[in-house]
């Protein structure tokens, strides 16, 4: 029996954000790239104010692909 969307389980952290929200959030950025423009492009995206103090906390050095930022977020939390 299928369990329901409800009860199926999450394995993020908690506060941890939704990848596909992340994407979203970075839509249109151009790599490599800094941590500022990274912050710029999600308030252009309106990425939630949690998607944007995540990335405001990542370290700030040249990201050169949507992977690297995924790897750093995920060192945020």
């Amino acid at each position: 029996m299928a369990q329901h969307p409800a009860h199926a389980q999450d394995h993020r952290h908690p506060g941890q954000p939704n990848p596909t929200d992340i994407q979203k959030a970075l839509a249109g950025v151009n790599y490599p790239t800094t941590r500022e423009k990274l912050i710029e492009q999600s308030r252009r995206n309106r990425a939630n104010s949690d998607i944007v103090d995540i990335i405001s906390r990542l370290p700030d050095h040249d990201y050169d692909s949507p992977a690297a930022v995924a790897k750093e977020i995920a060192h945020v939390q």
